[in-house]
Parts: structure tokens; C-alpha cells; sequence
């Protein structure tokens, strides 16, 4: 019986190794999960491309965010559709900050921007 118990010992102490080594990955938050989600959505374009957000605004205001990654279009598009209160700050390339509150915003469109190589292959 105490050679059986020592197996027994050995297979539990391997078991337990396995699962530290197989430990499930962290589980990711709703909103990280969705951004994820909305980043897949733009998997055919490259990482270096860039889109315009086009926002427009209960009061009929329209904005452009132009130059967005798809990492910064998932984060927004994230906010939006989570329902994120708080104003989100936007710095623009001339130095002008922008607070948008997304909660007013009504329609969102993302589109992407025109690349030289884009314009090479239309001339």
C-alpha cells in the first residue's frame, strides 16, 4: 500500500504542475472585449492605417476625427457602445482640445483615410 500511495503522491504533485502551467489568461473586461472585437472588424487593413471617426451630435453638429488608429476607433467605438458617461478629451494635431461627449453623439461612422498608395493607384 505505501508504494501505491507514493504514485498516488507523484501523480498528484504532476497534475497540479500542469495546471499552473496551463493556468487559464486573464479573462478580459466587457468593454476590453468588445474593443477587441471592433479591432477584428478592420483586420483586412494594415496596423500603419489610418481612419476618420465621423461624428454627428444630437443638435445636428458634425465632427471629424481624422488620423485614428484602429486601436483609438475600437476604444471610441467601445465608449459609445457601452455607454460610457464622462466627456472624452481629444487633443487635435494643432494643439486644440476637444471634449465630446459620446453619449450625445447619435450617428458614428468610421471610414478609412485615403493613403498615397491609394491615391497612386486611382491616377
Amino acid at each position: 500500500m505505501g508504494l501505491f500511495h507514493k504514485k498516488a503522491e507523484k501523480v498528484a504533485v504532476e497534475e497540479s504542475e500542469k495546471k499552473e502551467e496551463l493556468s487559464p489568461k486573464e479573462e478580459l473586461s466587457p468593454f476590453e472585449k468588445s474593443e477587441q472585437q471592433v479591432v477584428g472588424f478592420y483586420s483586412d487593413f494594415d496596423n500603419e492605417q489610418l481612419f476618420t471617426i465621423h461624428l454627428v451630435f444630437e443638435n445636428g453638429t458634425e465632427y471629424d476625427l481624422s488620423g485614428q488608429t484602429k486601436k483609438s476607433v475600437g476604444w471610441i467605438v467601445s465608449h459609445k457602445n457601452s455607454g460610457t458617461k464622462g466627456i472624452f478629451q481629444y487633443a487635435t494635431n494643432d494643439g486644440v482640445g476637444v471634449g465630446i461627449d459620446l453619449r450625445k453623439v447619435i450617428i458614428l461612422t468610421v471610414k478609412p483615410e485615403e493613403t498615397s498608395k491609394d491615391e497612386e493607384d486611382a491616377a
